[in-house]
């Protein structure tokens, strides 16, 4: 049995979660013993730092062992389990395109590989039906709005987003078109919607200008306009938010400053996807419970020139391909109105299935908005 076999494989752990699904320090420590059976195993339960983070789209916790008092240790002293979640109903459009947690297991194993990546080192499965992954422990906070526009971390972003588009994976790649139908489809269909302008008044923020507009025919052109340009395909994250971006707080030498994780969504797609995604991205902070819009500026153009650059050079030496960045920039202007028009789709569906009315969405929402029309307007008149 190779390596990657091995680490995707799923393991049965003979331990069952509480109702509210939150593990006893002993329930971890079985859990991570499952993959480190050597020392994990006789570990104390109450000698173990745990911290368990029950938001966001999976609750995960973090755990630490004492180190051994004698020899030095043979298994981490620190690991990071994931809980799986069943799917977010934005997402329930492209649910038969979620790549399975084994396939996932995949993404993060092979791209753990590349030094931009955690390591994972198992997926599991409760007697409760719990699915799960153990990573890689990493001593790093979420990348910041403002990091980007320090030149090393902004490379290294370039670096991992490449590395991870030019895996060779065997994992399907399916349909494209696919994926686009389902975007394309539900904006059309949410397109006029009373109900969700509905919400829009109830929260206080005017979105009826947004709700009438023909994203549909618009993404159409941006995708007729990718398709001639031959723009390059790989797999892709499509979830760039900042949160799933990693800066190590005390990097070894030779060794990334930032990590990509979260790879639940990843499949085949545009490269353009992820690059304009990432740029987009710098104005939001979708998480901050006081504004969904950062206070800062957007992506200089110099600073997008120069991700590029990092991005084509990587994209090179792994793929064999000889891009220029200048490409990659013109499929990114692009890309970014993919990536848009993608959150707006889902958010929308958000409001509408959940009947949300949050005010501090409503004006990321319509924040997008802006710049998808803002984005379009300087594509055509570029094309004029």
């Amino acid at each position: 049995m190779n390596m990657l076999t091995k680490m995707i494989e799923l393991t049965n752990i003979r331990i069952s979660l509480p109702n509210d699904k939150i593990p006893s320090k002993a329930k971890i420590r079985d859990i991570v013993a499952a993959f480190f059976p050597k020392e994990w195993p006789s570990v104390e339960p109450d000698t173990l730092i745990t911290s368990y983070t029950p938001k966001f789209a999976n609750p995960h916790c973090t755990v630490q062992r004492p180190a051994p008092s004698d020899d030095p240790p043979i298994e981490p002293l620190k690991a990071f389990i994931k809980f799986h979640n069943p799917s977010m109903a934005d997402l329930e459009a492209f649910q038969h395109l979620l790549p399975s947690k084994q396939e996932e297991a995949v993404f993060c194993t092979e791209f753990g590989r590349t030094g931009w990546g955690a390591q994972a080192y198992g997926l599991f499965q409760t007697e409760d039906g719990t699915f799960g992954r153990v990573d890689e422990f990493l001593d790093a906070r979420t990348l910041e709005p403002e990091d980007v526009e320090n030149t090393e971390i902004r490379a290294d972003v370039a670096r991992g987003l490449a590395a991870f588009h030019a895996m060779d994976l065997a994992v399907e790649k399916k349909e494209m078109a696919t994926f686009y139908e389902a975007l394309v489809g539900g904006l059309r269909k949410l397109r006029g919607m009373e109900t969700l302008k509905d919400l829009g008044r109830k929260g206080g923020v005017n979105i009826d200008k947004l709700v009438d507009y023909d994203f549909a025919s618009q993404l159409e052109t941006i995708l007729d306009k990718l398709e001639g340009m031959g723009a390059k395909k790989g797999w892709c994250i499509h979830d760039v938010q900042f949160m799933n971006v990693l800066v190590r707080n005390d990097p070894e030498l030779g060794e990334s400053k930032t990590v990509l994780i979260d790879f639940e969504f990843a499949m085949w797609n545009y490269r353009a996807f992820d690059v304009g995604g990432h740029f987009m991205q710098k104005m939001f902070k979708w998480y901050d419970g006081e504004s969904k819009i950062a206070n800062c500026r957007r992506y200089a153009e110099e600073e997008r020139r120069h991700f590029c650059e990092e991005y084509v050079e990587e994209w090179n030496r792994r793929s064999g391909n000889s891009d220029t960045s200048e490409k990659v920039l013109l499929e990114s202007e692009l890309g970014y109105l993919l990536a848009v028009g993608f959150d707006i789709h889902n958010m929308l569906c958000v409001m509408e299935g959940e009947d949300d009315s949050d005010p501090l969405s409503l004006v990321g929402l319509d924040k997008l908005f802006e710049e998808f029309v803002c984005q379009y307007g300087e594509i055509l008149a570029g094309a004029q």
